[in-house]
């Protein structure tokens, strides 16, 4: 077996992928596949890898498989996300992928809470803080292992989702896979080709998809927690776990072991960085509860699939648990708010839910490439401004390249040393930030002010541009 890199925090780490059944299954959009004319996209499950803080009292197997069975489905979705020959990726596959194991304990209990390593509202309870991280283009839930194993080893919950939207190479569901979707495999409404104002018909209508998974993810887990009859929560390999580890309550505090809430982490990477600020400038779904979001963790973010002018803040609920009647971008295809016998308001009504003025913490972490892309950075920085005013929460990497934060460079025998450098800075500013001690990091490691020099031409004839500095060092 070939094993990724290990994370270094206090706790051990355990990893189990659940699946559950969306109430109301409904199409999202009005995309629509070439091959049968059925929705490209159709929300009726979500799935994720739990990653968590793992009892091995009575584990002794550990190694979680790192690219997705059955290994003929993942090589065709990756075959197809690349545009590589079926030929020349089946003995990488066979001979190296299906060798590749994530070092985690599958489906060990989850550890009881020290009061150790998370914030102040949590020592008080005993309870394990809640990260929900959404995936870049091509990815999958188990592509982004290091940073979720990391911040799990570092004393939190983090459940990776599986978009099933087509952005993933490939996601196998209990009804048929699904593949990344090309253009040549969907149809666009021509109203929508005519629309200015969406840039990219495909990815909004996938964004959209995203955030109701998420808030479907986050509402199944919520119910699994509190052990409510209707959730239908299930291992997705249909594999026992010990369920008791996840849902008892405490007597003294009547809290269970994780904090789900209030102060959650929503996290992403590309267009999963997209897909966070996504849900942070918009209300729930009109039947999901709100997500009480106190960090947004969001590396390298893809804007481009995001209309103008930039995402607007939505404050956080005074009291998370009720659901919200604001307006929502994006209403499901054939769906209204009156088909619910309730109409969605610009302001809040009486009885419901008032804004407490708060905004979530924001830290953005970029790769070299992504700050040197001009226009975009622009948008970037006006971005992080609107949540954090002094702009000190926008860093780059020196040397890093936008897949830097995924596990792919990292992989065991063709890893770099450089990529696992950054991985360890990352983890390391990332844990920081969510324990609200960024500065205190910021001190301990290689920081410096932008400097850009030109390096030659690009083919175009535009300068070539690259940051001046080390593997390493970190602009802030």
């Amino acid at each position: 077996m070939l094993f990724l890199s290990s994370a270094e925090g206090p706790f051990p780490v355990g990893a189990t992928t659940f699946v559950a059944s969306v109430p109301s299954p409904h199409q999202v959009g009005s995309i629509r596949l070439q091959s049968h004319n059925d929705p490209a996209l159709f929300l009726s499950e979500v799935a994720f890898t739990a990653y968590y803080p793992a009892d091995i009292s009575k584990s002794t197997r550990k190694g979680l498989d790192w690219v997705l069975r059955p290994l003929h489905h993942s090589l065709r979705g990756f075959v197809k996300f690349t545009g590589i020959s079926f030929w020349l990726l089946w003995p990488v596959f066979y001979l190296f992928g299906a060798l590749i194991r994530v070092p985690v304990y599958p489906n060990a209990p989850l550890a009881r809470p020290r009061q150790e390593s998370y914030s102040e509202d949590e020592k008080e309870a005993g309870q394990w803080p809640l990260v929900i991280f959404s995936h870049g283009l091509g990815g999958t839930r188990t592509a982004y292992s290091q940073i979720c194993s990391r911040l799990a080893s570092s004393g939190r919950v983090v459940l990776a989702m599986e978009h099933r939207d087509g952005t993933g190479s490939a996601c196998i569901t209990r009804l048929q896979p699904i593949y990344y979707y090309k253009d040549y495999d969907i149809v666009i409404d021509d109203t929508r080709k005519s629309e200015e104002s969406v840039a990219f018909p495909l990815r909004a209508d996938q964004l959209e998809f995203r955030r109701e998974e998420i808030y479907a993810a986050y509402r199944s887990f919520c119910n699994f927690l509190n052990k409510d009859s209707a959730s239908e929560l299930d291992t997705i390999d249909n594999h026992p776990i010990d369920r008791t580890s996840w849902t008892y309550v405490k007597p003294a505090s009547n809290k269970g072991p994780i904090c789900f809430d209030k102060n959650v982490t929503l996290a992403g990477h590309s267009f999963g960085g997209c897909t966070v600020l996504t849900i942070l400038s918009s209300t729930p779904p009109l039947e999901y509860p709100h997500i009480p979001v106190s960090h947004a963790l969001i590396f390298d973010p893809w804007l481009e699939p995001l209309p103008l002018p930039e995402p607007i803040p939505i404050r956080l609920l005074q009291n998370p648990a009720q659901l919200i009647t604001l307006s929502t971008p994006g209403a499901r295809a054939g769906h209204s708010p009156q088909d619910d016998g309730q109409a969605r308001h610009d302001k809040p009504q009486d009885g419901q839910a008032r804004y407490d003025g708060r905004l979530p913490q924001m830290l953005v972490i970029n790769s070299e490439v992504f700050t040197l892309w001009k226009d975009h950075y622009t948008r970037v920085e006006r971005i992080v401004k609107a949540w954090e005013p002094e702009g000190r929460r926008l860093l780059t990497l020196v040397a890093s390249k936008h897949e830097v934060f995924s596990d792919f460079p990292s992989l065991p025998i063709i890893g770099s040393s450089a990529a696992k450098t950054n991985m360890k800075i990352i983890s390391r500013l990332s844990i920081a930030f969510l324990n609200d001690k960024l500065e205190e990091a910021l001190i301990s490691i290689s920081t410096r002010e932008m400097e850009i020099e030109v390096v030659g031409k690009r083919k175009d004839g535009k300068p070539k541009r690259k940051l001046i500095g080390n593997v390493g060092d970190v602009i802030v």
